[in-house]
């Protein structure tokens, strides 16, 4: 079982998810960096950190999705079923700017987040509220 899969072709991605709280709207945003590659037409997950030569089958993931084509980034997973990557999932192409993009808006929207919770009307927060509303 000690399959060495360093050989398929992987694909260094960003994994972007807009989550949605129940009864409501916006919950947040995820963004996660992976390596993903197609087997036989299963998807396959590998975590960042691996190295392309520590890359077996014990520490790979197989995602639930199957694919028939090769896989063009960006796209969304869409679909129904049990997956490790959740429908409505974006997969992006990785560039550096672009991850670090994502990360410092998932920061700011979980500290204004954490400010609204704590301190919904001092007038920091609301100036700020006002300027982000006012630039749509």
């Amino acid at each position: 079982m000690n399959e060495n899969l360093s050989g398929l072709l992987w694909q260094p991605v960003i994994l972007l998810k807009s989550m949605c709280v129940p009864f409501g709207g916006f919950g947040g945003l995820s963004v996660k960096r992976a390596y993903l590659a197609l087997q036989e037409g299963k998807l396959l997950y590998a975590d960042w950190t691996l190295e392309a030569s520590e890359r077996r089958r014990e520490l790979v993931c197989a995602t639930g999705w199957t694919f028939y084509d090769p896989l063009v980034l960006p796209f969304r997973l869409e679909g129904h079923g049990t997956h490790l990557i959740p429908s409505g999932t974006w997969v992006l192409p990785y560039e550096v700017r672009l991850f670090n993009l994502y990360s410092q808006l998932v920061c700011l929207l979980d500290t204004l987040g954490e400010q609204i919770d704590h301190q919904p009307t001092a007038p920091e927060l609301l100036a700020l509220l006002q300027f982000l509303t006012q630039t749509r």
